[in-house]
């Protein structure tokens, strides 16, 4: 036995016209493509370079490399929070029992020289390092930990851009 062939879809119905007059779709390659929330750029006041920052035990530091490090540096500093950027690892044990090495960009103490929030600076959060972090906040539920990506750091840098420790 057969099954009777549907009708097609532009196939004319009892008392319904046809549908030949309907657009014509837009091909897939021809729609732009979104992948993710859109990311609108923002305008950091980085210093130099060459900018020198110290931590609290008076070493020298500058971030060549990074801008975005140079900005946590100069915020720390303004705001007159002692830190240190990437005195020690912490060690996360993965799923499978291997261990990995995790460091956060800046440890900032208070002033009983106990640490207050740890800071790890990234251009763009992703899922790696939510996994990190997620491992880190099951492993060391005793410590403090803050994102800073480009859009906290201006929010940061803004006129009322308050740290909150």
């Amino acid at each position: 036995m057969t099954r009777p062939k549907r009708p097609s879809k532009t196939a004319a119905r009892p008392g319904k016209p046809a549908k030949t007059d309907r657009p014509t779709s837009v091909k897939s390659a021809d729609k732009p493509r979104r992948s993710g929330p859109r990311f609108t750029p923002v305008q950091l006041k980085a210093p130099p370079p060459d900018a020198v920052f110290r931590d609290r035990d008076g070493r020298p530091h500058s971030f060549p490399e990074s801008s975005l490090k140079r900005v946590a540096a100069a915020i720390l500093t303004e705001r007159r929070k002692p830190w240190r950027y990437r005195p020690f690892s912490f060690p996360l044990f993965t799923d499978k029992g291997n261990e990995q090495a995790f460091q956060f960009d800046f440890y900032v103490y208070d002033n009983m020289d106990q640490i207050l929030r740890l800071v790890l600076v990234v251009g763009r959060d992703n899922a790696e390092i939510w996994d990190k972090v997620g491992r880190f906040k099951r492993q060391f539920p005793m410590y403090h930990y803050e994102l800073w990506t480009p859009e906290k750091l201006a929010e940061l840098q803004g006129p009322r851009g308050r740290l909150g420790f």
